[in-house]
């Protein structure tokens, strides 16, 4: 249950975060040490996949060294840039001293699991702007200290909105940043690994971020846990999604907020009709669209998983027999950490 030690951990430090606008008083430097302090053990014992990644020593800058096993796969690096704005150092030194970005379950598993032509690089910095991307040309997937903010603002409200606690807050911002980061992560794959997209790239990588969210599940998450993630990341659609739309909007690469939403919510659906029929029932979802999202999820979770198979690095790949051994035991461990079999 390491994970759910640092989720509780970085709550402590969404708090001090948070005093920005009212929450706590994240300058208090005694206070903050101390959360360092027991977080950085916590840090080193975090797995991916396979095998164990020591953490680094460098103040600004957490990398992964590429190892040179070639049966491995390719190691990710990671860095926080001081930002100039003083507004935006605590966001900064929350990101950098609990290692955010390294803490996000499924970029964690895809760190050595596929083979690339070179690392991708995930990058805290200030932007000038809220937003994430993908710099083609030095392969960056750049997280603004920008959008942090705002996600934390947004799940602040959230939370007012729907009588919900701190914790509430906490699942809002890492649910939106695990959604963000790895679809960011999908346009640095289509790029490096030069795969095929069909449709807008925009809407790829969204279906691509939701396979892999319930794709690459833990054991100390049941996939009804991830079902309620991806909600919170749909919300985050809605919330930016003020329904006025100009020409530029509709021609814009992205699908605008609400089909984002609706696409996401179909996926989750189609995952598991049964199991989220919820999704429907409440009206989430429209019961036209529900009728077609069971093909529609598996269509896409089986040709996303094909395009990426060839590039699951050696040391990584499993007989079928393995990988049943595998699933089988991640969902005995999930149904003891499952608290009610359906979504509520």
């Amino acid at each position: 249950m390491v994970q759910k030690i640092i989720i509780g951990l970085l709550a402590t430090a969404l708090i001090a975060v948070c005093s920005i606008w009212g929450y706590s008083v994240w300058s208090q430097k005694q206070a903050a040490a101390a959360l360092v302090a027991a977080a950085k053990p916590v840090a080193a014992a975090i797995k991916p996949i396979e095998a164990v990644k020591p953490p680094e020593a460098a103040a600004t800058e957490v990398a992964a060294v590429v190892p040179e096993e070639k049966a491995d796969g390719t190691h990710f690096t990671y860095q926080y840039v001081v930002p100039r704005s003083g507004q935006l150092l605590p966001t900064y030194e929350m990101a950098r001293e609990i290692d955010l970005l390294r803490h996000l379950p499924e970029v964690n598993q895809l760190d050595g699991w596929l083979t690339l032509p070179r690392p991708i690089n995930f990058i805290a910095a200030e932007c000038g702007t809220v937003n994430a991307f993908y710099a083609k040309d030095k392969g960056d997937v750049v997280l603004c200290y920008e959008m942090i903010d705002l996600l934390v603002r947004q799940g602040a409200a959230f939370v007012q909105a729907n009588g919900g606690a701190t914790r509430d807050q906490l699942d809002y911002l890492l649910a939106n940043l695990r959604f963000l980061m790895l679809h960011e992560t999908g346009h640095a794959l289509i790029d490096m690994l030069d795969l095929p997209s069909t449709g807008r790239e925009e809407d790829a990588v969204d279906q691509l971020a939701t396979t892999l969210m319930l794709s690459l599940v833990s054991a100390d998450e049941s996939s009804s846990d991830i079902a309620q993630k991806l909600q919170l990341a749909a919300t985050f659609f809605i919330a930016t999604d003020d329904g006025q739309h100009d020409m530029a909007t509709y021609a814009d690469e992205h699908s605008v907020g609400a089909q984002r939403y609706f696409n996401l919510q179909c996926m989750i659906y189609g995952n598991n009709p049964g199991k989220y029929l919820r999704i429907v029932t409440t009206g989430r979802l429209p019961e036209a669209r529900a009728l077609r999202c069971e093909e529609e999820s598996k269509q896409i979770t089986r040709s996303w998983m094909r395009l990426i198979e060839p590039n699951i690095a050696p040391k990584h790949r499993l007989t079928a027999e393995e990988e049943r051994a595998k699933i089988e035991q991640i969902q005995r461990k999930q149904v003891e950490s499952t608290q009610a079999p359906y979504m509520r």
